[in-house]
């Protein structure tokens, strides 16, 4: 029987050398039969020369996406380009995630197959440079589903409702119906609503025996109370995404928290925050209150 193929999406913007490590740990994968899509969002840096021989492999396919679309438009176009070629499961993460377990990938396709195709997406176990789990990755868990589904455990499978964009094994039966990531997200909250989204079809897992790691610098979750002052800007598409995602998707108890949240945030920016308070209550209100009335396209394949 043909081994199930296997499109790996890559997404960078100016991260060259952790970009050309992400790639060789990739083609050191056990499991062959799989392409690396890198997907290069106008990356300023020299990102393609330096990878040059990399793509010469023949097994790494080049695309720039000629602006700086975001992660959540490099993974638009990313997967609408690996839905072109016909894989049977789509690998999804960013540029500074190290499959340095040469088994990650192949783990991933024999619980597909344990499985028999029977969900939404796979979560791979993402840890830090530590070790430890990489703390913005943890997937949530199925509250009310996993005890129906108690016997997978011993399988190291675990039901669960949401993942990240790193190590995200899709199904592209599923992908099919539920179709491209939405790219006017930009960054933050993407692969939230995505898996929201695919889940409506069939059950997604956390497979605990599939390990990468996610080089990020710090092991944190940062909220505009403390991150660093350059990145307060990018805090306006996490709150303005999230308002999207709990309209559409939310109960009554997730807007309530959502509200909480949001004087939770304006105390403690006065309170707590070290610099730059007006600049943070300036982006947590625009982009709460605009989430209010986002409605970004979701493109179908």
């Amino acid at each position: 029987m043909t081994s199930k193929t296997v499109g790996t999406i890559v997404v960078t913007f100016n991260r060259k050398k952790m970009l050309k490590e992400c790639i060789e740990n990739l083609l050191a994968q056990s499991y062959k039969n799989q392409e690396i899509l890198i997907i290069d969002n106008a990356s300023t840096d020299g990102t393609k020369e330096y990878i040059e021989k990399l793509i010469d492999d023949k097994k790494v396919f080049y695309f720039n996406t000629g602006k700086n679309m975001g992660g959540a438009g490099g993974f638009n176009f990313g997967v609408r380009e690996a839905m072109k070629r016909g894989y049977d499961y789509l690998w999804l993460m960013d540029d500074d995630t190290i499959a340095d377990d040469k088994n990650a990938l192949k783990v991933l396709v024999d619980k597909a197959a344990f499985l028999k195709d029977d969900f939404s997406f796979l979560a791979g176990l993402v840890k830090w440079t530590d070790g430890g789990l990489c703390a913005m990755n943890i997937p949530k868990f199925d509250e009310h589903g996993w005890h129906d589904k108690y016997s997978l455990f011993k399988k190291e499978i675990v039901p669960i409702e949401t993942s990240t964009f790193v190590s995200f094994f899709a199904n592209t039966k599923i992908v099919k119906k539920a179709g491209l990531p939405i790219k006017d997200f930009f960054i933050y909250g993407d692969d939230w609503e995505y898996c929201l989204r695919m889940r409506q079809f069939a059950q997604p897992y956390m497979v605990v025996n599939s390990f990468v790691t996610h080089k990020m610098a710090v092991n944190s979750n940062a909220s505009i109370v403390e991150c660093p002052a350059e990145r307060i800007k990018r805090c306006y598409y996490d709150y303005r995404n999230q308002g999207y995602v709990i309209r559409k998707y939310g109960k009554k108890k997730d807007k309530m928290r959502r509200k909480y949240l949001y004087f939770a945030f304006v105390w403690n920016i006065l309170v707590r925050a070290e610099n730059k308070r007006l600049k943070r209550l300036h982006t947590l209100n625009k982009g709460y209150f605009q989430g209010m009335f986002f409605n970004p396209k979701i493109e179908k394949l």
